[in-house]
């Protein structure tokens, strides 16, 4: 399912929401020479991870999602997470937004410790939508239930005996005003969406839709968690 985003790409950049830029301040620690986020897909979080680095290296496997992928000031490499294409010890960041939970394990946290440089920062986020009524519960529901705990959004699952501090944690809340037909176009970029067949998955998100209590104009208030992690390589 981690494959499926390729084959919507354009839709992806368009719908999904970017992190907060407060979430970076507590990210990313200064200074920070070298960031590599992994699972970078078409750039969405990139282009703000870049303002916080002197360098930033993409690093995404889907063909498609780097055919769609436009910030200047990165660089984008083919590659995963259990396979960083990144010289050992030469990193300040490796971060993961929206992504973490897709990565193998322990290999991806292997990874991430041997590109690291000691003392430097391995960090992840994720932008979950808020269950707070029951149109919400109703509504994003196939957000909420897609995963089993070893595969959750929100969860930084780090292999045993990995060298890192104990991880610290961050939650930050937001509004997202949007209309009706772009909360459900973003609905349609989730795996649990994508995995239904065409026909199924246009009736879904009509029935989805019909849960959503909109302003006249059509509009509504979506409330959103960044969820963020942070630890520090301990070295050898």
């Amino acid at each position: 399912m981690s494959h499926a985003f390729g084959a919507i790409a354009e839709a992806y950049h368009r719908r999904r929401s970017e992190i907060p830029l407060a979430a970076f301040d507590w990210l990313v620690l200064q200074p920070c020479r070298r960031a590599v986020e992994l699972g970078a897909g078409t750039g969405i979080q990139t282009r703000r991870l870049a303002v916080f680095a002197d360098e930033t290296l993409a690093v995404e496997p889907d063909p498609n999602m780097r055919a769609a992928f436009a910030v200047d000031n990165a660089k984008l490499l083919a590659g995963t997470a259990e396979d960083i294409p990144v010289e050992d010890a030469t990193a300040d960041l490796v971060v993961a937004f929206e992504s973490w939970h897709w990565f193998a394990q322990p290999q991806a946290t292997c990874e991430a410790a041997r590109v690291l440089r000691p003392g430097g920062t391995l960090a992840a986020a994720w932008n979950l939508p808020q269950i707070d009524s029951d149109w919400t519960e109703r509504f994003w529901w196939p957000v909420t239930s897609a995963h089993d705990e070893n595969r959750r959004p929100g969860r930084l699952i780090l292999a045993t005996k990995a060298p890192f501090a104990t991880p610290r944690y961050r939650v930050l809340h937001w509004t997202w005003r949007r209309h009706i037909d772009d909360l459900v176009a973003l609905l349609g970029t989730y795996s649990r969406v994508l995995a239904l067949d065409p026909v199924e998955r246009e009736e879904f998100l009509d029935r989805q839709r019909s849960t959503v209590p909109t302003e006249p104009d059509g509009t509504v208030d979506v409330r959103f968690t960044t969820v963020c992690w942070r630890t520090v390589h301990k070295g050898a």
